[in-house]
């Protein structure tokens, strides 16, 4: 039997890399995390509670509070499941504001870490293979082109009966892309032994499958 790794896998919105990463899971039985579910679920709590998000001393006081448990493969909040409430326009538009805190960072990374430990994890975010899993014995980053991001971005938006048009869906990306690249926690870049994985011309089950020979390309050497 191989011994399970850790895998990091880290890019841009909307490169697929959520989906691709819990298809690659199951294929390989490996547990799936998506880092970003943990900033969400923690802003919709301080939401709740009228926590000011200016205000780092409460907002840490209140993360020290909140409860993280990783149970039978999957996360649960102050012993509750995730609801489709962390995806809300309200918890979208103020996470950002939460995930730029250094020390709700620095907290959250360390109970990352500390799940982790046992392997067998693929961790899905956007500082994975440098700041939360530097230690990963497998780093891949999932990127696209903007055009084709935003594409996907917009098909989304549609079939989920948000009226938006394509080009306002582009410049949103350019935006997040730049902020995400530019952040001074954090920030999106690509480490020097990750694998590169442009899937701008890959659908989801391309993408899943290159990824899975990633994997055993990583046993095979």
């Amino acid at each position: 039997m191989i011994k399970k790794i850790n895998i990091a896998i880290d890019g841009p919105a909307a490169s697929g890399k959520s989906a691709a990463a819990a298809l690659l899971a199951k294929k390989v039985d490996y547990n799936y995390m998506d880092t970003g579910i943990m900033y969400r679920s923690f802003t919709e709590y301080c939401l709740k509670k009228q926590i000011p998000f200016d205000s780092e001393d409460l907002v840490t006081q209140a993360l020290e509070l909140f409860e993280m448990k990783w149970v039978n493969g999957h996360f649960l909040f102050n012993g509750q499941p995730v609801t489709d409430e962390i995806y809300s326009a309200n918890v979208t538009k103020n996470v950002p504001k939460i995930a730029a805190l250094p020390e709700v960072r620095k907290i959250i990374v360390k109970r990352i870490q500390d799940i982790v430990k046992t392997q067998g994890f693929i961790v899905v975010g956007r500082d994975i293979a440098s700041v939360v899993l530097p230690d990963a014995q497998l780093k891949i980053f999932l990127t696209s082109s903007l055009h084709a991001r935003s594409i996907r971005r917009y098909k989304q938006y549609i079939k989920e009966g948000i009226n938006i048009k394509q080009e306002q869906v582009y410049e949103d990306m350019l935006l997040r892309d730049n902020t995400d690249k530019n952040r001074s926690t954090g920030r999106l870049i690509i480490v020097e032994d990750a694998k590169v994985l442009d899937n701008s011309d890959y659908d989801l089950q391309v993408t899943v499958a290159k990824l899975t020979s990633l994997y055993h390309n990583y046993f095979s050497h």
